[in-house]
């Protein structure tokens, strides 16, 4: 039987490399550890980033409904007259509403902004054919291709057959548009010319105008352009008046004009904590002398 002696030499080279070895596996565990470790600072920052979005968009909500409250007690109570303006100034939506569809500031994180559904061209019938083709003109259309977007639209509504109707093979609703968005059926209205078309007209029916109260683009197709231009200025740097409108456009008030605001109006709300975004649209009837004082149109 022979016996094997290891050197000292020999003796430090194990131990070195036995060494070598529990440092290899100290520094594994130290990985393993620092990657659960991680892992478990990763998962909980993303529990606690869920469970802050669900908080403000349960704040943003609770937000909206008191804005909702306070934007129709204001339209119901406030007058809206250019020569009652020390009681508008009393209320925070007073103070800055418009009705032009300029967005104003309710609050820090909140803006609302009012259309005057009387300012819209009235896709309802018949009655505003005449600036709606010019309304087309201007968004890129030819005068054949205007006429055959309206002869469509008068069509889908169950109004007189005309010439220029082109959706003989398409099936139509046969009365009146329930909503702006019927208008991607007409046969002639795309996407783009939709997009142009949305923000500008109305599906309810408009007995009176208000051109205070208009987009720009119907401004252009009912003034020169330079007026139009000057009368959205002045509007939006809060300056225009009944008189100083009347200067400018020589339109005055008559049977089927009217410069006042009137009571079915476009609100659109947006309020947002930290990165929850709540939006809220609608078209309501503001008639505060009725029993029932409040519609929702849409």
């Amino acid at each position: 039987m022979h016996i094997l002696i290891a050197s000292p030499r020999q003796l430090r080279a194990c131990q070195s490399f036995q060494q070598g070895i529990a440092l290899i596996q100290v520094l594994l565990l130290s990985a393993i550890l620092a990657m659960m470790a991680l892992h478990f600072t990763l998962s909980s920052r993303q529990q606690v980033n869920i469970a802050t979005d669900l908080q403000n968009k349960i704040d943003a909500e609770v937000q909206m409904r008191t804005l909702e409250s306070k934007v129709l007690f204001a339209l119901l109570t406030l007058p809206r007259s250019e020569l009652e303006q020390d009681e508008q100034q009393s209320n925070v939506i007073g103070r800055n509403w418009n009705f032009f569809g300029k967005p104003f500031k309710a609050a820090n994180n909140a803006t609302v902004s009012f259309q005057d559904i009387n300012g819209l061209l009235s896709v309802y019938g018949t009655a505003y054919s005449q600036p709606l083709e010019r309304l087309l003109l201007q968004f890129g259309q030819s005068s054949q291709q205007a006429k055959i977007i309206l002869s469509n639209l008068h069509h889908w509504q169950g109004l007189t057959r005309e010439s220029f109707n082109r959706a003989e093979n398409q099936q139509v609703r046969g009365d009146y548009l329930a909503n702006v968005a019927e208008l991607k059926l007409i046969a002639g209205i795309d996407d783009i010319l939709y997009e142009k078309l949305a923000p500008v007209v109305t599906t309810l029916q408009n007995v009176l105008f208000n051109p205070m109260t208009a987009p720009l683009p119907v401004l252009d197709v009912l003034m020169p352009a330079d007026i139009a231009q000057e009368v959205e200025r002045l509007r939006q740097e809060g300056l225009l008046t009944k008189q100083r409108f009347t200067e400018l456009t020589q339109i005055v008030e008559d049977d089927t004009i009217t410069f006042a605001p009137g009571r079915r109006q476009f609100i659109n709300m947006n309020v947002q904590v930290g990165h929850s975004i709540v939006t809220r649209r609608m078209v309501v009837y503001i008639r505060p002398e009725n029993q029932i004082p409040l519609v929702w149109f849409q």
